[in-house]
């Protein structure tokens, strides 16, 4: 099986294909600000990266790809078990990592038993794939309490939505330090409250400081420390890894951890979160261009030493992803936003600024004069769209009239969130959260019909509902295998269902667009808009 080449962006300094073979010690030179780790790579002589640049670390991944690589070591699964009964080794104690040079050998591991297998976890790859999926908390953590500085977490905040009531509300400070293009990620901002609001992940996190600060040996030239942390409770928690086995697959050492399953989250139902550099959306200006900087494809060179600028706001660059899944997550919203200034009634007041090929993923300081970048290793799969059904509750009501009053059947609704297409902006609400689609299969005089039902119910938009003849579609497959392009033409259309995809795909008389009745209230229906609606569609479908 081949890596998928996720990195788009490349370290300056280093060659083409450079795989990591080995981790070392944390260590900083006197004088400096910013803290290094040892990084053994094959084909290069450089000994060292900065330790903000962790999301991209794990051994035998291959940095700067130019070809597919083939990962090293082999897939395994296990479950955590209870934390009581983790030890603590060093990798040369597991006998099974080949590389000798540096500090490689001397690392903590977690050592554990999980399905007759002995496992050995490298510490720093489980804090990685915990809590270092971007270059902001891995900075963080080497800074004393440094998140309770940064973030104010209300537990009675004022509401200003009777439907959904928020529960919580983490207000990001005027002092922090966190990109804004990171807060506005929904994968963020579950990460960072499931680290603010349960105390044990919370511990773990902090014990990362009380290590650093009460174990660092200082010389005359550096300070260096062996990374260590006490891991939260995981009993459960599936991991899928790769790594090396013995001859009998009794023992394994992970090299990389790509899938953690089953994270406890708090019975939080609704997050609000405020950020002093976020700016609303205003509602109608979505034809599709925010974003801070241009992402992909664009490529930048990361340069291993520069320091971040205090000059620019955070672009984003992109690593090989850990993928994480909860028991549960919450909606999420933007409370508190600046209002976006206008400067003469474009659409988008937001417009992404040059930026040189050259960024920095530390922290800005009054040194750097690279721009800071935002690291996103984090890719959330947790399934949340269930909790945005009542968004769609003037299309249920409709639905039932047709139920009712024409005999249609329907079945149990999907609701999907909508993909993130190029810079554009349109799979979020005005509040930051992810806009949804409904999809209902209906049956009606001895017809069926998908109908798609976007949520614009914060007025960015007027989409039309998307009626498909399931006849048609069945001659070309499933609805699940064309509708990713759906969505995906939908938003890179400017808001406009994609009918020449349509017409190839079901014919061009077999997909019709029902629009919606006019609302004097943004996002709510009147009984009577309702019950036009319903009309609407009987004479579409009849």
């Amino acid at each position: 099986m081949l890596y998928r080449m996720y990195q788009a962006d490349r370290f300056k300094k280093l060659p083409d294909n450079a795989r990591i073979q080995g981790l070392g010690n944390l260590f900083k030179y006197h004088g400096r600000k910013t803290w290094d780790i040892g990084v053994r790579i094959h084909n290069t002589t450089r000994g060292s990266l900065k330790f903000s640049q962790l999301p991209y670390l794990s051994r035998q991944v291959v940095l700067n790809q130019t070809v597919s690589a083939i990962p090293l070591g082999f897939p395994v699964e296990f479950n955590f078990p209870d934390r009581a009964t983790w030890q603590t080794a060093f990798v040369r104690d597991c006998g099974l990592v080949k590389f000798k040079l540096g500090d490689e050998q001397s690392q903590k591991c977690f050592k554990f038993d999980s399905e007759e297998k002995t496992v050995y976890l490298p510490q720093l790859e489980l804090a990685r794939a915990l809590f270092f999926t971007n270059n902001y908390l891995a900075n963080a953590a080497l800074i004393n309490s440094a998140l309770d500085f940064e973030f104010d977490v209300d537990y009675s905040p004022r509401n200003d939505d009777e439907e959904f009531p928020l529960d919580i509300v983490i207000n990001a400070l005027p002092t922090t330090q966190c990109p804004k293009v990171l807060f506005e990620n929904e994968g963020f901002k579950h990460q960072i409250a499931w680290i603010l609001l349960n105390s044990d992940i919370k511990s773990a996190f902090n014990s990362i400081y009380q290590y650093f600060s009460q174990e660092l040996v200082t010389t005359p030239k550096h300070q260096r420390w062996t990374f260590r942390f006490d891991p939260p409770q995981l009993e459960g928690v599936k991991v899928a890894a790769r790594g090396w086995k013995s001859p009998d697959e009794n023992k394994w050492f992970i090299n990389r951890i790509e899938l953690l399953e089953g994270l406890y989250f708090p019975d939080i139902t609704d997050i609000g979160f405020s950020h002093p550099n976020v700016t609303e959306r205003k509602p109608g200006s979505g034809k599709g261009k925010g974003g801070t900087y241009p992402q992909l494809p664009t490529q930048r060179e990361i340069d291993e030493e520069s320091d971040g600028s205090e000059d620019n706001e955070s672009a984003l660059i992109f690593c090989e992803a850990t993928q994480r899944i909860y028991n549960r997550v919450p909606r999420t919203r933007k409370v508190n936003a600046k209002p976006r200034k206008s400067s003469g009634g474009k659409e988008d007041e937001d417009k992404p600024s040059a930026l040189p090929p050259d960024v920095s993923t530390d922290d800005p300081n009054s040194r750097g004069d690279t721009p800071r970048a935002a690291v996103d290793g984090l890719d959330d799969q947790t399934d949340n769209a269930h909790l945005y059904l009542n968004k769609f509750d003037s299309f249920f009501k409709m639905l039932e009239i047709l139920e009712k009053e024409h005999g249609v059947k329907q079945s149990k609704p999907i609701v999907r969130k909508l993909p993130e297409v190029g810079r554009s902006e349109s799979h979020l609400m005005v509040d930051g959260s992810p806009r949804c689609m409904a999809i209902v299969r209906i049956e009606y005089q001895n017809e069926s019909y998908f109908l798609l039902e976007v949520d614009t119910s914060d007025g960015r938009a007027s989409i039309a509902t998307k009626v498909i003849s399931a006849r048609s579609l069945a001659l070309r497959g499933k609805l699940c295998d064309f509708i990713a392009e759906i969505e995906r033409g939908l938003l890179s259309n400017q808001f406009c269902w994609p009918k020449k995809y349509l017409d190839e795909l079901v014919g061009e008389g077999n997909h019709k667009s029902v629009r919606h009745q006019p609302s004097k209230n943004k996002g709510w229906l009147s009984e009577e808009d309702v019950n036009r609606w319903a009309k609407n569609f009987e004479i579409a479908i009849g």
